[in-house]
């Protein structure tokens, strides 16, 4: 902990100045005034830390001075070598390693399905409901405004990481949007990926610039995106949780051919039918 008055947090030591530390930290974590986050990310850079959560808000969300604050951070991360996730987010949960930077206890042990968010909420406030549902992360992750780490980063992150088997996306707005794709692409022939997308209606982008900064787009643009990259799009936030648990807990089909065992003929003609028209193959 650092505190400038404090000698104890929460039964640790604390530090006046990140330079009176010991040592080196693997990440930092910035919980902060938001005037107060460039100096510290400074002083992080000279002591060679090189990784950060910034939790603080008021950043771009709030107008053009706290546009002007995130400017700055994003200025001192590109010159000082520092990746960042945030501002304005929860942190992350990496079930595997047992980290959690959050302010929410993760008790469910390790899954397979991980989670990108442009919303804290739907990474720690979800889960005593995800709890009852039995679902697990492998890893999750609020990027808030994407100051220097964005949702595309964390997709090309977890299409590598080996314990997480599908992918969902919380989308407000996606900042490059070639690249975004692009990783896409990569990503969704090894694993699914699937999105709940909230800034294709007026209100929605309204919503999604107070809260995170982010620049929406038209419904039907976002619905091509999702086409041409085979990202499969969830239309509530429950199907965004439930299809993507399922889908890290099934192998990937080898191939188009779909077997239907039922004890009623209606069902049975109906999903031969769906699947028909979805492009694939029930043998007869």
């Amino acid at each position: 902990p650092i505190h400038p008055s404090e000698e104890m947090v929460l039964g640790k030591k604390a530090y006046q100045r990140v330079s009176d530390l010991p040592e080196v930290a693997d990440l930092a974590v910035l919980v902060l005034p938001t005037r107060l986050v460039p100096e510290f990310l400074l002083e992080c850079a000279k002591m060679g830390i090189r990784r950060a959560i910034i939790i603080s808000g008021g950043f771009k969300e709030v107008g053009e001075d706290g546009r002007a604050l995130e400017d700055e951070i994003a200025r001192i991360g590109r010159e000082k070598g520092i990746r960042f996730i945030g501002p304005n987010c929860i942190g992350v949960i990496n079930t595997k390693i047992r980290l959690n930077t959050t302010f929410f206890p993760y008790l469910d042990g390790s899954g397979p399905m991980g989670l990108i968010s442009q919303s804290g909420t739907y990474v720690t406030q979800a889960l005593f409901l995800l709890r009852k549902l039995g679902i697990r992360y492998s890893q999750a992750m609020s990027v808030g405004n994407e100051a220097n780490i964005d949702m595309t980063d964390c997709l090309e992150y977890l299409g590598e990481d080996p314990f997480t088997h599908a992918i969902g996306l919380y989308i407000e707005g996606i900042k490059r949007g070639r690249k975004f794709m692009e990783v896409a692409r990569s990503v969704v022939p090894k694993k699914p990926v699937v999105a709940y997308y909230v800034g294709g209606t007026d209100s929605g982008a309204r919503s999604s610039g107070s809260h995170t900064g982010a620049i929406s787009g038209p419904d039907h643009i976002y619905d091509a995106v999702f086409r041409q990259c085979g990202i499969i799009r969830a239309p509530t936030l429950d199907d965004l949780y439930e299809w993507t648990w399922a889908l890290a807990n099934q192998p990937l089909p080898e191939g188009d051919r779909v077997a239907i065992v039922t004890n009623s003929g209606g069902p049975a003609t109906s999903m031969a039918d769906a699947c028909a028209r979805w492009g694939l193959r029930v043998p007869i």
